[in-house]
C-alpha cells in the first residue's frame, strides 16, 4: 500500500516557538502521545493558548484496517490509532 496525506483529529496546543505547535492525542492502546509539529501541517492555528482546542494535524497513513492505521507523524514518529479518527482524501 502506498502511504497516503490524511488528517488526524487532535488537541492542538500554542508551542514555545512561533513556527511550531503542540499536539496531543490518544493512541490505539489508550496512551496519550504529545509532539511538536511545524505550523503549517496543523488546522487552525491562530489563537493557539496553553488551553487545548481541538483541531487536526497532517499525517502520512502508513498502514489501515479494521478499527486501527498506522501513521507518520510530522517529526517522523509512526504510532496507532484509531481509525476513526483519521480523515482521508476521498478519491
Amino acid at each position: 500500500m502506498v502511504a497516503l496525506h490524511g488528517n488526524m483529529s487532535c488537541e492542538l496546543y500554542r508551542s514555545a516557538f512561533s513556527g511550531e505547535v503542540v499536539f496531543a492525542v490518544k493512541t490505539l492502546d489508550g496512551k496519550p502521545y504529545e509532539g511538536i509539529a511545524p505550523k503549517h501541517y496543523a488546522r487552525p492555528v491562530d489563537n493557539l493558548s496553553a488551553n487545548p482546542i481541538h483541531g487536526s494535524l497532517e499525517v502520512r497513513v502508513i498502514k489501515n484496517g479494521g478499527k486501527s492505521a498506522r501513521v507518520r507523524m510530522p517529526d517522523g514518529e509512526a504510532i496507532d490509532v484509531p481509525l476513526t479518527i483519521i480523515n482521508l482524501p476521498n478519491k
